[in-house]
């Protein structure tokens, strides 16, 4: 029998016999990578920023170059002439050479304490009209849905890509569940508010320090012209 088993092909040579070891590769219900999740990310911002201005970088569909993006400074270029030894490489005497010019290192001085929390920065140009677009295709997410609690807000917001790691919660306002979004990137500012009501949410853009160690849930909000100031 199990010769000739051996020797009989499967007509079914395309199922997978019950029973049997499903590929690691591909495991059923896995959640996908961090990688991924902020690789589809960086393709969302950079097809909004192409719909607010067609001129904007990864015009082509693509994730946009670092170069192309706001902050970016380049490769610093080299103080040392042809034919002289880069910092850092031992010349022909086994001395590495130190350019002449380089600052001497500063002196260590007491940490300095950011306060907390940071004031609000605003947004201006393609960042302004992003916060828009990014706002309507949350909002219209959650239209006409109840107040939802933070693990909804949670799913949903990661269903439309954007990374868990970027969502911050928020202390309730009023009762009803709150978060952050940070959508920083390359130099930006844009930040996302995103506040449970009884029919949806309400989602507000603001800025933020680009400064990396500033958080979204540090920033202090400017209160509206039209909002009572207690």
């Amino acid at each position: 029998m199990v010769l000739s088993g051996c020797g009989t092909q499967n007509a079914t040579t395309n199922q997978i016999p019950a029973g049997s070891a499903v590929s690691v590769s591909t495991p059923r219900g896995g959640e996908p990578s961090d990688d991924d999740a902020e690789m589809r990310f960086l393709e969302l911002i950079a097809g909004i920023m192409q719909s607010c201005d067609p001129e904007a970088p990864g015009g082509s569909g693509g994730v946009p170059k670092p170069e192309d993006l706001p902050g970016w400074e380049g490769a610093p270029t080299p103080r040392y002439g042809p034919g002289e030894t880069p910092p850092g490489v031992p010349n022909a005497e086994g001395a590495i050479p130190v350019p002449l010019d380089d600052p001497a290192p500063p002196e260590p001085t007491p940490e300095a304490t950011r306060p907390k929390p940071v004031e609000e920065v605003p947004l201006a140009g393609i960042e302004t009209c992003s916060g828009s677009e990014h706002a309507k295709r949350i909002s219209e997410v959650f239209k006409n849905a109840k107040t939802p609690g933070y693990q909804d807000m949670r799913e949903k917001l990661t269903a439309l890509d954007y990374p868990a790691s970027r969502i911050h919660q928020m202390p309730n306002q009023a009762g009803a569940p709150r978060v952050r979004l940070d959508l920083r990137f390359m130099g930006g500012h844009l930040a996302l508010e995103v506040t449970g009501t009884n029919s949806g949410v309400t989602v507000e853009a603001f800025g933020a320090s680009e400064e990396e160690d500033v958080q979204v849930t540090e920033v202090k909000r400017n209160p509206k012209p039209d909002a009572p100031t207690s």
